[in-house]
């Protein structure tokens, strides 16, 4: 969630800019804001985007983009949002008249265009590129980790455990459930179906749930998420996890089942 925000942080500096700007000036003139500053920091920041998630494509394997549910998903904000701008802007203009001193409907159009483009930038590139960067990290602790127990056949990591949130003493997120990552890695010498039953427990030891993955298909040292019932098919890649729980996952114990696949 930390990759996230700062990547829209960042993405959203040329914006910040532009309100700081209008804060002084009032009106949304030409001359009076550094329009050229703004398209550069934004053309940069775009491009700076664009390589690292090239980056992450050659060397994670990451798609460039989203699943189709999640590209319609955030078209559908967008239209929504936009939309409804340029509704109540059409219905103050016929209320107040196009010539009214107090509404500038060319104003809010020029607006409404620049909140689309920002939120495309926000949800096609931004928020994307710290989703890839969070799991990236993900992965390499996985490595990490799974490299430490390649004595045994099978490695089984638990990365994270965490909500998706970052004021963690708001109602929102005292709701949101804990989601798992677990990686599990194949150390033998030859493809494997592998299925594991985990069992989660908080910080007491006590049990929070029972769950079994899903057969998977591991080649020689192939490391993967390991994935449930609950991991969610439909996401992108950097946006599963393997199963959730009501409290943190302090402490896991496993049992491993294994075979050559047919």
């Amino acid at each position: 969630m930390i990759f996230v925000m700062a990547a829209i942080i960042i993405f959203s500096i040329p914006g910040l800019i532009l309100i700081w700007s209008t804060a002084y000036v009032k009106s949304i003139k030409k001359e009076n804001v550094p329009w050229k500053l703004l398209v550069s920091l934004q053309l940069l920041l775009i491009i700076a985007g664009m390589i690292v998630h090239i980056y992450l494509l050659r060397s994670y394997e990451f798609p460039l983009l989203q699943t189709r549910i999640e590209t319609w998903v955030s078209m559908g904000i967008i239209l929504l949002i936009c939309g409804f701008m340029l509704v109540l802007n059409l219905i103050i203009t016929k209320k107040l008249g196009s010539q009214s001193p107090t509404h500038n409907s060319k104003v809010v159009k020029i607006i409404t265009g620049c909140f689309a483009l920002y939120f495309f930038i926000i949800f096609f590139i931004a928020a994307p590129l710290g989703e890839k960067v969070a799991f990236a990290v993900s992965i390499n602790e996985a490595i990490e980790a799974a490299n430490k127990t390649n004595n045994e056949e099978f490695s089984i990591v638990l990365v994270n455990s965490e909500k998706d949130c970052l004021r963690r003493s708001s109602q929102y997120c005292r709701n949101q459930a804990y989601k798992n990552q677990y990686f599990i890695k194949n150390n033998m010498g030859k493809k494997q179906e592998v299925q594991v039953k985990l069992r989660a427990l908080n910080s007491n030891n006590k049990e929070m749930k029972v769950i079994d993955s899903k057969i998977m298909t591991l080649k020689p040292g192939e490391l993967q998420l390991l994935e449930t019932e609950e991991t969610n098919e439909d996401a992108s890649v950097w946006n599963k996890y393997s199963f959730q729980t009501d409290g943190k996952v302090y402490q896991y114990q496993q049992k491993i089942r294994f075979r050559d696949p047919d």
